[in-house]
Parts: C-alpha cells; sequence; structure tokens
C-alpha cells in the first residue's frame, strides 16, 4: 500500500504496511469487486496475491492461528481514545485476528469460484476460528472487540454477546463508540441480530458522535474524525484532520443492502433480492444501483399509516416483505 494512503504520522515507523484492516485490502476488494461486477478477471489476477498475504500473516505471527505482535493501527481513531491519541482500548491483537481469519475465508471463497484447491485454507481457517476462540473467549470489552468476532462468525455465544454489546451501546448512551475498523460492521451486526431499530437510531443520531453531527457543522463530505470539528467549534487538530475521508462512509453498504434491502443473489447483480427493512423513525428511502443489465431500484415510504414500495428490476428477483416471498421476473412492482 502506498505510503500516501496511510495514515500520516510523523513516527517513521508508523508507515508500515502489513498492519491488519489496511493490507487487507488485497483480500476485500478483489473480492468486493468480484461481487459487484461478476468479473472473475480480478480473482483469477489476484488470487496468488491473495495467498501470499495471507501466508505473510502466518510468518511474521508471533501465535500460532492468530495475529499477535508487530504494529498495528488497531482500531483507529476509536472514540474510546484519549484527547489527542489515535487508538482506544480495542485490542490490536483481537483486531488482527479477526481480520486474519477474513481473509483466510475470502481466499477460500475466491479459491472456488476459480476451481482452485483451497483444502488448505480451509483447514487454516478452521483452526484461526477455533484459537480465536479459546484465545479470547468472548470476553469482549469495547463496542469493536464485540463487532469483529460477530460479523465474522468468531464467537463461542453468539447471542450472549450480541445482547453484551447492545448493553454496552445503550450504556454509553446510544451513540457509537467505533472508529475505522469497527464502523463498517456496527450496524450489520445489529441488523443481523435482530437489532434493527437501534441501527437506525445510531444512523439517525444528529449529536455528536454520529454520521449527521458533521452536517450540523456544514458538512457536506465525510470526515476522517467523527469531530473533525468539536461542538464547541474548535478543531481536534490542525494536522491530521482531514474534511474529505471516506473511512466512517462505509455505512454506506448498510443503507443500500438493509435499509434499502438490495442484494445480489449473484455476483454482478445477475439476479437481485429485495428486502428492504423499514422503520419508524423516517418516512421514505429510496436507493438505486446503476448495473450492467440496468437500473435496480428500491422505495418503501409511510402513507396512511401503512408502508407502501416500489421496486425495479432489470432481471429475475425475489422480493420479501412481511414474510412473504415473491418471484418476479424484470420490471416495476408496487406492494
Amino acid at each position: 500500500m502506498p505510503n500516501f494512503l496511510l495514515p500520516r504520522c510523523a513516527h517513521k515507523d508508523w508507515f508500515r504496511n502489513d498492519a491488519a484492516g489496511w493490507s487487507d485490502a488485497i483480500t476485500v476488494c478483489p473480492w468486493e469487486y468480484y461481487q459487484i461486477y461478476g468479473d472473475t478477471l480480478i480473482l483469477k489476477t489476484m488470487f496468488e496475491p491473495m495467498k501470499k498475504w495471507v501466508n505473510h500473516i502466518a510468518d511474521i505471527t508471533e501465535k500460532t492461528n492468530l495475529w499477535f505482535g508487530g504494529f498495528q493501527y488497531g482500531d483507529w481513531l476509536e472514540l474510546g481514545a484519549k484527547e489527542g491519541e489515535f487508538k482506544g482500548d480495542t485490542r490490536d491483537n483481537l483486531v488482527a485476528s479477526a481480520f486474519y481469519a477474513n481473509s483466510v475465508n475470502i481466499v477460500c471463497k475466491a479459491g472456488k469460484v476459480l476451481g482452485e484447491d483451497v483444502s488448505y485454507y480451509e483447514n487454516l481457517y478452521k483452526n484461526i476460528v477455533s484459537a480465536f476462540k479459546a484465545e479470547f473467549k468472548d470476553d469482549f470489552k469495547t463496542q469493536t472487540e464485540h463487532i469483529l468476532p460477530l460479523n465474522f462468525g468468531l464467537c463461542v455465544d453468539e447471542e450472549r454477546v450480541v445482547k453484551s454489546l447492545t448493553e454496552l451501546i445503550h450504556k454509553d448512551g446510544d451513540k457509537l463508540q467505533t472508529g475505522f475498523l469497527g464502523t463498517p460492521y456496527v450496524l450489520h451486526v445489529l441488523d443481523k441480530y435482530g437489532y434493527t431499530n437501534l441501527a437506525y437510531t445510531l444512523l439517525l443520531r444528529k449529536d455528536y458522535p454520529s454520521w449527521l453531527y458533521p452536517i450540523t457543522k456544514g458538512a457536506t463530505t465525510i470526515w476522517e474524525h467523527w469531530d473533525g470539528i468539536k461542538p464547541d467549534g474548535s478543531m481536534w487538530s490542525s494536522e491530521m484532520n482531514s474534511f474529505n475521508h471516506y473511512a466512517y462512509g462505509a455505512v454506506g453498504d448498510w443503507l443500500y443492502g438493509v435499509a434499502g434491502g438490495i442484494t445480489a443473489l449473484e455476483s454482478g447483480f445477475k439476479k437481485v433480492r429485495f428486502a428492504p427493512k423499514p422503520d419508524n423513525q423516517i418516512d421514505w428511502f429510496k436507493a438505486e444501483i446503476d448495473t450492467d443489465y440496468g437500473k435496480i431500484s428500491s422505495y418503501w415510504y409511510h402513507k396512511d399509516g401503512k408502508i407502501s414500495y416500489e421496486f425495479e428490476t432489470p432481471v429475475n428477483a425475489i422480493i420479501e416483505i412481511d414474510g412473504k416471498v415473491f418471484k418476479v421476473e424484470k420490471g416495476k412492482y408496487e406492494f
């Protein structure tokens, strides 16, 4: 990864190329690209580098089947950090091990798409999951320490962990305490375990910290810091304080996939699923995606005491509303 993409810090030792979350882009990005566009070329091109990356982790770790040691950015700019610091209480080894598991799992999925033998990596993934559970035993302290294992399937008792997470969020005042690596997954995790309303509460919060707080300060772009401009009008810092820094914009994935309910049942959106999840905290929501097959649109709104839906699909689709499933061909539909 080029140094200009890394956090801007004065100390030369902070410019490293093998930190979890950042360098895992080598597995995450090709897989996401394939999911969206359905093009296997990027998987073919990147499969060997993807394997080299997870093999590299195995070479540098201080603990077998986990990722311990070395420099880590951790949950960068986590809200639990002290004033003027970049990292909070989320443990680097937990974050790194969780992303190690995720990258190995992606290698397995990509290899299967390409028809490659991934039995070694499938076994490695099982060992990582087992080692993670044995090492951390669901003893998670911060929001991100709960979120990553829940999202990547690394918990011993998922229901107990998600209960602990929601209690922690309420204790924190129904607000985020996550940094760069926990934020993309928090709403997905809450929705997955039936806490969609709480996810919307976090999404729509306007007070600091929140996605909408910067708008109250005149922002038209995503900030690098939740408090790039503080409530009192002062700046977090005159350095490393970008006001056009997309990391927290990762919430867009949840907006399209859960609020709008648009997901690809086949890579490249060759087949689509609509399963929007409305909430009473907003009046309406619309999401549109331009694909190689045409525009996909999902729109829901409150009217006359009920929720109405409008969908447009250029391909065959499945629509799921209120527990009912409809199989449809390309076209426009209203419910």
